[in-house]
């Protein structure tokens, strides 16, 4: 290619070479970090979920049963409150077991959900029982 005198700079080829290799790059990097993202979003969910389960197993020493427990009898009305990704739900509750379901808010994960599930419980002799699947949460529609 023909240059005047002592002009320097860069060819139409080599910024187009150059622009393809980022645009490559950010393709590869942009769905990893929203992963991420993903991936920290749900960690308030186990933090609260594990949360329900401490409080309904103090609950349940005390009553021996679930039935009748509520976030504030669970001690997790704060921890609810102050949630930002997810809604939280107790259901299922009888001597024997719970059910805790977290459901993702806004658009992120789309009637995603983290499920706990316990049961097991014996009042008569004091055993709280355990979770009813294994790994303990079950997540959908992530």
């Amino acid at each position: 290619m023909f240059r005047f005198g002592n002009q320097k700079g860069f060819t139409l080829m080599e910024l187009m070479v150059v622009v393809i290799i980022v645009m490559v790059l950010a393709g590869i990097a942009v769905p990893v970090y929203m992963h991420y993202i993903k991936e920290g979003k749900k960690t308030e969910a186990y933090a609260i979920l594990d949360a329900y389960i401490a409080g309904a197993k103090v609950y349940f020493q005390r009553n021996e049963t679930f039935a009748g427990g509520t976030d504030a009898l669970w001690l997790v009305d704060d921890d609810v409150a102050n949630a930002v990704y997810f809604t939280y739900a107790i259901s299922d509750q009888d001597g024997e077991g719970f059910t805790v379901t977290a459901t993702a808010t806004d658009d992120w994960a789309e009637d995603a959900t983290i499920t706990y599930e316990h049961s097991g419980a014996d009042g008569s002799i004091g055993d709280v029982g355990q979770a009813t699947n294994d790994p303990m949460f079950t997540e959908a529609g992530f």
